[in-house]
């Protein structure tokens, strides 16, 4: 029983050893594996789930691969508490797996089991956004998905204390610099104040001190209390009102507009990093397009008139356009739910 073991564990001793030393070669593999779900779409029975397991399962490979480079070059952020670590790899993995969940119990359970994983998953997911916005101070704005994929071009294998020294020397939001020996906070030269107005006080260093805003401020809390109920209360509305309903899709972009419009009063006071979420939020204010009952009235023939018209006007176009044409209705019915953002 010993060996079996021994040999599986010395196999994922190495396969770790290869992802840390190699980060850059694993998007290929990571690449192909995601490409495929793409390709299996069509072409077996159930290929539904089975392409969505595949998409499922290349995600988290990504997400796996990135905790060990992580690890192996000493790169994780303790920020927050380790509850708030959790809760972001238990939101994370249910980003990348509730499609093929869903999928999954409506193969089995048919609508009933469908919709009742939907808002299983949605009431997770949201006591989970909600847990990590009240309890971990160092969360102001929920990222989608909580831990973004890792940016392993910047990754660097030297001394993580002194990567970090270095950071916080080159950022932009900092007024003073960490000597390496000593620890000792000085004063960068182009951020002395003037003689008279200077309070003597020690600079900032990065991010450590000093931040704009807090959560729990005046407008942070609930702008992203709407932003975080708004699945819940659109599944509900869809109970009341239909699944195709005006009611419930003027609902769900109602709290979306008012969450953005709340953000947007004080965007000078967020920092960078809120501001790219705050950016993404926007662009996906654009699936409203592609969202039931709008998409069947409006949407849907201008993007099979265009895509017809490319197809008979450009040359080799053909077979894309209507490969695209054909399984627009699935990606529509599958992915642009109201409630995935």
């Amino acid at each position: 029983m010993s060996s079996p073991l021994s040999e599986i564990q010395n196999l994922y001793e190495r396969y770790v050893k290869w992802v840390s030393g190699n980060p850059s070669s694993l998007a290929d593999v990571e690449l192909t594996v995601k490409w495929l779900s793409y390709f299996v779409a069509g072409k077996i029975n159930n290929s539904s789930a089975v392409s969505e397991l595949v998409y499922s399962l290349s995600n988290l490979l990504v997400f796996f691969n990135d905790r060990i480079i992580e690890k192996a070059h000493k790169n994780v952020t303790e920020e927050g508490s380790a509850l708030g670590r959790h809760l972001k790899m238990l939101l994370t993995t249910l980003e990348y797996c509730e499609v093929f969940i869903e999928l999954s119990a409506h193969k089995i359970w048919g609508t009933r089991g469908r919709w009742f994983f939907i808002a299983v998953i949605q009431i997770v997911k949201c006591i989970g956004r909600l847990a990590l916005t009240l309890y971990c101070r160092n969360t102001k704005i929920v990222h989608n998905p909580p831990i973004p994929v890792l940016d392993r071009k910047n990754v660097q294998a030297a001394n993580p204390s002194e990567n970090t020294s270095f950071r916080d020397n080159l950022s932009e939001d900092s007024s003073g610099i960490v000597l390496k020996r000593s620890g000792r906070v000085m004063r960068k030269v182009n951020f002395s104040p003037p003689l008279t107005s200077r309070t003597w006080k020690p600079p900032t260093i990065g991010n450590r001190t000093n931040q704009p805003v807090a959560y729990g401020g005046k407008f942070l809390g609930p702008a992203e209390m709407l932003y975080i109920v708004k699945p819940i209360v659109h599944l509900a509305s869809m109970r009341r009102f239909g699944i195709k309903s005006w009611t419930s899709y003027i609902v769900a972009l109602a709290l979306d507009s008012a969450s953005l419009q709340m953000y947007y009063k004080k965007r000078e006071v967020l920092s960078k990093e809120q501001r790219v979420e705050l950016s993404r939020r926007c662009v996906a204010m654009l699936l409203y397009l592609l969202r039931s009952p709008f998409y069947d009235r409006y949407t849907k023939n201008k993007i099979a008139s265009v895509l017809n018209g490319i197809g008979n006007n450009v040359p080799l176009t053909g077979t894309v356009t209507r490969f695209i044409l054909s399984y627009i209705p699935h990606w529509q019915e599958t992915y642009f739910y109201m409630w995935s953002t």
